[in-house]
């Protein structure tokens, strides 16, 4: 049996501007409660902890306020203010924020964790900052196990909102449910709300008509569904469908002229999939988007990697050290380079990838919430690591460092419908926070420089981080 507390988000369904469907998720007061990542057992959380005069990055204004204190008990922030005026608890962990910057905890947005090794390297999360992720598709008792083992702080790792197996048209090497028809849709549907899952990803290989139907029998039962976007259906179908995300930027054209697209014709399969021009007028597709409040997760640090066939080297190659020999040969086998890659296709990968860059400052400025995701552990994004990536990603694509920072933070508590319980550092929210050596206002490169962690309520100190990436290495 599934344990009670992995069924644990349960959505509203509500209509969004002109009847076009839209989840919106209860309050995750529970969820983030049940959701624990690296605590130790409760009777060690009586401790409190206390950061003191430390600049707080409120990213919702994208302001720094100078000379707080932040005390947080359990796993609650008990306090943010003055720390002129702070009360610090007898006997409480100082940490000194003097020169250094505190930001909320980082989600990633799009990983999968249950690959050979992965448990070992889920403290890699935490280490770089990120404390909550949602895992796109993997064994559901695997993560279930994981999670436990996170609230019961005998494992450091992120806090993980999970599908379990994702609902797929045809055959492929990730746990699946399989539909080849609408009747085999709705089974799957109804067989991953038994299980419990939090939410359902539907994949890449459906008829129009299988992938209705999935979304008609989620929206009908009331659980969120995310994923791919189909060829057979499209992007702006998807989002009236009331799919809560896109991923990859499947099905998203990057806006070109007739001449570019000519001479940005993809040269292999997978070029094609990923990657598309267009000399179409997209403001409607956009408009679409930003009505239906569908948020867009594209993945870009993952698709770097694509984009650079046949070269072999990549950005992030230094952060594979991290991950174990296992982990590596199980990712080559299931994401192979394709056998048909010519020569110079990364000529024209990298154009396309560099269109696909720019469509994070079009999408933003047309009001579409973009978050970031990383497909993590793939070779060039590591746990963790992958994040900071992605989010380099949408400065150049657009954003400000401050709506960067909020992509990771505060969006992320949107979508869940939490704002009440996280996305920012106030009193009475979850204690998942980050301690900066320097500015991530100014610059968004740094948000690599992680001094310490807080956890849901555990401190990681930075001699702890350092330890735990020592003993990541691979030597």
């Amino acid at each position: 049996m599934t344990p009670a507390r992995a069924n644990i988000i349960r959505p509203l369904f509500r209509q969004a501007g002109k009847g076009a469907p839209a989840f919106a998720f209860r309050p995750m007061k529970r969820v983030l409660a049940l959701v624990a990542l690296a605590v130790t057992p409760a009777r060690a959380q009586a401790q409190a902890i206390a950061i003191t005069h430390v600049q707080v990055v409120d990213v919702e204004a994208g302001r720094l306020i100078p000379d707080q204190t932040v005390i947080v008990q359990g796993r609650r922030i008990a306090s943010v203010g003055p720390a002129r005026q702070a009360n610090v608890p007898h006997g409480a962990r100082v940490v000194d924020g003097r020169g250094r910057y505190l930001i909320p905890g980082l989600w990633d947005m799009h990983a999968h964790t249950t690959m050979p090794g992965g448990r070992a390297i889920l403290p890699l999360y935490v280490a770089n900052g990120v404390t909550g992720l949602r895992d796109m598709a993997g064994d559901w008792n695997q993560l279930v196990a994981w999670r436990r083992e996170i609230a019961n702080g005998t494992l450091i790792g992120p806090r993980m909102i999970v599908s379990g197996p994702y609902i797929e048209g045809g055959d492929v090497p990730i746990p699946h449910l399989l539909a080849r028809n609408p009747d085999e849709a709705r089974v799957a549907v109804d067989s991953l709300i038994r299980l419990g899952v939090d939410f359902i990803k539907l994949h890449s290989q459906f008829t129009r008509e299988t992938f209705l139907a999935a979304a008609s029998r989620a929206r009908a039962r009331g659980i969120p569904f995310t994923g791919h976007v189909p060829r057979s259906v499209g992007a702006a179908e998807a989002s009236d469908s009331g799919q809560r995300s896109l991923e990859h930027l499947l099905q998203i054209p990057f806006p070109c002229t007739p001449a570019e697209s000519l001479a940005m014709a993809p040269r292999f399969q997978v070029q094609r999939v990923l990657a598309r021009c267009s000399s179409t007028d997209l403001r409607p597709l956009w408009a679409t988007l930003a009505r239906n409040r569908t948020w867009v997760v594209p993945t870009l640090v993952a698709q770097y990697e694509v984009a650079s066939w046949p070269r072999r080297t990549v950005p992030g190659d230094a952060y594979a050290r991290y991950l174990p020999d296992s982990l590596r040969a199980y990712v080559a086998q299931i994401f192979p380079m394709p056998a048909d890659v010519p020569p110079r296709a990364d000529v024209t990968g990298l154009a396309l990838f560099n269109r696909g860059v720019s469509l994070i400052g079009i999408m933003h400025r047309a009001g579409i919430a973009v978050m970031p995701g990383t497909d993590a552990p793939l070779r060039n994004s590591p746990p963790g690591f992958g994040l900071h990536a992605e989010l380099e990603w949408f400065v150049r694509g657009g954003m400000t460092p401050a709506e960067a920072l909020r992509s990771a933070t505060l969006e992320p508590a949107r979508y869940f419908n939490a704002v009440d319980s996280s996305g920012t550092i106030a009193a009475g929210k979850v204690a998942d926070l980050v301690l900066l050596e320097a500015n991530p206002l100014r610059d968004i490169r740094r948000t690599r420089r992680v001094y310490a962690v807080v956890a849901n309520g555990r401190l990681m100190t930075a001699v702890e981080r350092s330890a735990i990436l020592r003993s990541m290495l691979r030597r």
